[in-house]
């Protein structure tokens, strides 16, 4: 049947007019066009469900952008912390290069000095000196205890004196 005018009126005729199997058929078509338009239009209308699936999206869409603002965060900081690794393990080769050049500067020093003491220092009082630091390294609690004397009789005659 074919419906090219208002209210569906028909504009030709059928080589036999259609049977009541036929109507029923052209009448659950219509139904079922008639049900996907109405399914299409509340779709449409349903501002509720059109907002939760463009929030969806925008999550989705944020979540992308999260994750590949982490994964640029993750690559630059990897590529800052080789940077200071690299920095760092040089100026730690110069701080250690400097160290020993200044610690034998420092020996040479001290041997020195110690070599101008030592023979401007009278022979007793080395023995004398070399005595008590055997002493002190075979009876530690006797050395701290004496150097705790020592120092309250400091403490004392300060003490005397303020009054």
């Amino acid at each position: 049947m074919t419906t090219g005018g208002p209210a569906g009126e028909s504009t030709g005729q059928h080589a036999a007019d259609p049977g009541p199997e036929e109507l029923q058929q052209e009448i659950e078509q219509a139904r079922e066009q008639l049900g996907d338009t109405v399914e299409q239009l509340v779709a449409k209308v349903d501002v509720k469900a059109r907002a939760r699936d463009k929030v969806t999206e925008l999550a989705g869409r944020a979540k992308g952008k999260a994750n590949q603002g982490r994964a640029q965060a993750v690559a630059g900081a990897g590529s800052m912390s080789d940077q200071l690794t690299s920095k760092t393990v040089g100026a730690g080769q110069k701080v250690r290069s400097a160290g020993t050049a200044v610690t034998g500067q420092l020996s040479g020093q001290v041997a020195a000095v110690g070599a101008a003491v030592s023979k401007a220092t009278p022979e007793p009082v080395r023995q004398a000196v070399a005595k008590g630091a055997n002493n002190a390294r075979r009876r530690p609690v006797l050395l701290a205890a004496g150097a705790g004397v020592v120092m309250a009789g400091g403490v004392a005659a300060w003490w005397w004196r303020r009054r």
